[in-house]
């Protein structure tokens, strides 16, 4: 009996360890049956998923440009019904593919949808969690996420550096999990993103007779003229290449010209108001550092050129030999050189009245306003603003014009010139016109910064 007992509980151990196993296996190829259900739905899903992306535009944020505003338009159709919109700026890492990035720290991107003629940003929350991708892997996200639909078109706003990508994934909420159904990303790079600036620009006639104003823009006299720009050494120049370059008459119908190159890396002055050329060092300079020359010349005005550090200190002044006054019927300016050394910011020129002053300390405050306005803000501010309410709020009527350009453009495809502002009061006029000066001839030349 002992014998049969101990068979029967072999067996009955043997058969409940069977059910068990059977009941493990079953369990088991149950669940794997169930996720690769869910795989299949999840990959048909993605592939019935259509995304296209429009051209991207963007707009440099000053003042310094080191970040752009990109935008594009996404449209998108999916199959999906529980949609959500994850969008983030990324830096390329090397190995690592786009589809395995992830958002990190601050995204800098939204997504908005036209409403009523608006663009209103989309309702979002918080995801901390794991996000399964249709090749296999998971994802760890902390990020905004966006609450969206099937279907539809909308804004992605981003605020990105030169080389980096926005990335845009479509997510849904399936079987208690989050899945990426969709993945893309752009890169603006690819268009040119970057700031342009100026190296050199054909000669602006102050004289010009391409608009509809009879010339001359300015007076025919005028008792003091001052020029001042921002430039940016971009070599050590084995030519003489010019940064500036003003010529003139005076009143007595003599021609003058006053001249700021660079070689190697000094800079030097030139000009013929002695009645013979005259050359002077004007400093030394350093590539890929901002310097501000200013040169002021006239009968009532301080007659120097001087040149500034970044720092607005100033580093060397030199006196220049006045002539008298000059006379616009003659005049023009060249900014930059061929050889492209150096990168041109901003420049403005800006011209006196006889006020009746006597001497050069009690010329007006509007006059020397201008190039200390210019000076105090850096190489990539916009002065435009600043300038125009110099002479708009210029009670004494000083000044004869402001001419201004702003030779930064922070987006893409720059134009193929550039004009000058030119704020003036017509001779005899009380009211303040405006006024676009071409240039005369040839087109500017830009390069990335």
């Amino acid at each position: 009996m002992p014998s049969v007992v101990t068979s029967l509980i072999i067996v009955a151990v043997t058969l409940l360890l069977a059910i068990a196993v059977f009941a493990l296996f079953s369990s088991y190829f149950s669940i794997q049956g169930i996720s690769l259900s869910q795989t299949q739905i999840l990959v048909s899903q993605a592939k019935q998923t259509q995304l296209t992306v429009s051209p991207i535009s963007y707009q440099g944020i000053g003042p310094d440009f080191s970040y752009f505003n990109v935008s594009f338009l996404v449209w998108y159709s999916t199959p999906v019904k529980n949609v959500s919109i994850v969008t983030f700026v990324a830096n390329p890492l090397p190995g690592l593919g786009p589809y395995l990035y992830t958002p990190l720290g601050g995204q800098n991107s939204t997504v908005l949808e036209n409403v009523s003629g608006k663009y209103v940003q989309l309702t979002s929350f918080k995801l901390d969690g794991v996000v399964s991708v249709p090749q296999g892997q998971q994802l760890n996200v902390n990020a905004q996420v966006y609450s969206s639909k099937p279907e539809g078109t909308f804004l992605i706003n981003a605020k990105v550096k030169p080389g980096q990508i926005v990335v845009v994934w479509l997510l849904t909420y399936e079987f208690g999990k989050w899945y990426r159904v969709y993945y893309t990303y752009v890169n603006p790079s690819n268009g040119g993103l970057g700031l342009y600036v100026v190296t050199h620009t054909p000669p602006f006639d102050l004289n010009s007779t391409t608009t509809s104003y009879k010339p001359p823009h300015l007076f025919s006299s005028n008792q003091g003229v001052q020029i001042g720009l921002w430039f940016e050494p971009l070599m050590n120049s084995t030519q003489n290449s010019s940064i500036v370059y003003f010529t003139f008459n005076s009143t007595s119908n003599k021609y003058y010209y006053i001249c700021v190159y660079q070689s190697g890396l000094t800079l030097y002055l030139k000009s013929n108001l002695g009645g013979s050329t005259n050359i002077e060092s004007l400093g030394t300079v350093s590539q890929f550092n901002f310097y501000f020359i200013n040169i002021s010349y006239g009968k009532q005005v301080n007659n120097e050129v001087t040149l500034y550090n970044s720092m607005k200190d100033e580093i060397k002044q030199i006196p220049l030999e006045s002539q008298g006054t000059t006379n616009s019927y003659i005049g023009s300016i060249t900014f930059g050189s061929k050889s492209s050394t150096d990168e041109i910011t901003q420049a403005f020129l800006v011209t006196q009245k006889d006020n009746g002053q006597k001497s050069q300390k009690d010329s007006g405050a509007a006059f020397y306003n201008v190039s200390s306005t210019v000076l105090q803000h850096n190489a990539f501010y916009n002065n435009t603003v600043s300038l125009y309410n110099i002479i708009k709020n210029d009670d004494n009527k000083t000044l004869n014009g402001i001419v201004y350009w702003f030779f930064v453009y922070p987006s893409s495809s720059p134009p193929l010139q550039t004009y000058a502002l030119f704020w003036y009061y017509p001779n005899g006029a009380k009211t303040l016109s405006t006024l676009y000066i071409p240039p005369e001839s040839g087109s500017n030349t830009w390069i990335i910064g």
